[in-house]
């Protein structure tokens, strides 16, 4: 390349050779690969944002921290780790001093309830690249390219066309595992029945949900390891993955923790 100074012609070469390191993928490919990737790799932290929901989950081995953000005031957070459980409520004080309950059978039973809402809702927010996979592997792949270096890959998704190929009857364990209204789970038992109304109103109802186009975006480092996953579309989410297999999960400060003792 004469006339082109040497550094420019290097730079050139490690952009090219970067933004193939991970190859082309299928929109199959690109779109099952973080649910893929999690089932070998499950030491992850995961920050999930959808409108004004927020959730982040950390797991190491058998332990999680789990915090969810619901919007109006409403979210807690969980922490599994050394067979105890550790429970707080967004704006609640347990007690003096103490914003933590340690949760048995025995102690504060109650809050089980209360367990099970907030790790549901927060799961199924940082596990949402699993309803974006839906819609992604029906779409049209491109890249990858560089980008920030990463490697991005993008599905565009005509979400009728998605919609229409959907498997209805397992949807639903995806999208929403533990409804919050008893309407809701009614409605989806009639859809894994193969209701073909209930099946019509959940099209329309996602249809409204996503519109009519969106796209799907996934980020791999240099290893190959997710560090990004968007959809956008007339609702969007976002997940960003960090601390692979460097993750860790703490006990809260004794002195916060309202236990069965106190």
């Amino acid at each position: 390349m004469p006339g082109v100074p040497r550094y420019v012609v290097i730079a050139v070469v490690a952009l090219l050779v970067a933004s193939c390191s991970s190859g082309t993928k299928t929109a199959p490919e690109i779109a099952g690969y973080v649910e893929t990737y999690l089932q070998a790799h499950p030491d992850v932290k995961r920050a999930a944002k959808k409108g004004t929901e927020s959730a982040t989950v950390v797991i190491k081995g058998r332990d999680q921290d789990v915090f969810a953000d619901l919007g109006e005031g409403l979210g807690g957070r969980l922490i599994r780790t050394g067979g105890a459980a550790y429970m707080h409520m967004s704006g609640e004080e347990v007690a003096p001093g103490k914003t933590w309950d340690k949760i048995t059978e025995e102690h504060e039973p109650y809050n089980l309830f209360g367990i099970g809402v907030v790790t549901s809702q927060a799961m199924t927010l940082v596990n949402s690249h699993r309803v974006s996979a839906q819609l992604a592997a029906r779409g049209r792949a491109s890249g990858p390219l560089f980008d920030g270096g990463l490697d991005r890959y993008t599905v565009t998704i005509d979400v009728q066309a998605a919609l229409d190929g959907l498997d209805l009857v397992a949807f639903p364990e995806v999208y929403d595992p533990l409804p919050l209204r008893q309407d809701t789970e009614t409605e989806y038992v009639m859809v894994r029945a193969g209701d073909k109304a209930a099946q019509a109103r959940l099209r329309a109802e996602l249809l409204e949900e996503f519109g009519v186009r969106a796209t799907y975006d996934l980020w791999l480092d240099g290893q190959g390891r997710p560090v990004r996953q968007r959809l956008t579309a007339k609702t969007s989410t976002e997940i960003i993955f960090s601390d692979w297999g460097d993750t860790t999960v703490t006990a809260p400060p004794a002195d916060q923790v309202r236990g069965p003792t106190g």
